[in-house]
């Protein structure tokens, strides 16, 4: 059994992942999805999600993953065996990049305000485009890198104040 965070629109969720013979069961909060995977090459799988096929990779930083899948990255955070719901909080304001490679468009301007969803920052590895989409809605606080720019895994991209 491991017990992880899953970062989305703004919020951290408990998930625990148990092996359920040849797949796996992943509750998310309160949601249970029954899950088996196929590693196409290292870093790239293909899942059967409740009899949904769904291809996505995946990139490390330290004891954080990052899942992009439609467009979208879920990051997933390693936690201690036990941690409540009262240990999950929101996510912080600042985005960092889920890969290392090059920045190849931005999508928005610093003081302005966007929804969440709208694609910041696109940044190209490995002859692919990986979109850095706003997590909730709110203002744009700084935009630290420009198209052309290199970055790493793990570097602060953009900072987020959140929307009411």
């Amino acid at each position: 059994m491991e017990d992880r965070q899953l970062g989305d629109a703004g919020k951290l969720y408990p998930v625990n992942i148990t092996r359920d013979g040849e797949g796996f069961k992943v509750n998310i909060g309160e949601d249970e999805h029954r899950v088996s995977y196929k590693e196409v090459k290292p870093g790239f799988l293909t899942l059967n999600v409740n009899d949904r096929i769904v291809k996505c990779n995946i990139a490390t930083e330290g004891k954080q993953r990052h899942i992009f899948i439609g467009g979208n990255v879920y990051r997933f955070n390693r936690v201690e065996v036990g941690a409540g719901t009262a240990d999950f909080g929101e996510l912080p304001s600042n985005i960092t990049s889920p890969i290392s490679g090059k920045v190849t468009a931005i999508g928005a301007e610093e003081g302005h305000d966007i929804e969440e969803g709208h694609v910041i920052m696109t940044i190209e590895a490995m002859k692919m485009e990986y979109q850095i989409k706003a997590p909730y809605s709110g203002k744009i606080e700084a935009i630290h890198f420009k198209p052309g720019d290199q970055v790493d895994i793990g570097a602060l991209l953009v900072e987020m104040e959140k929307g009411d």
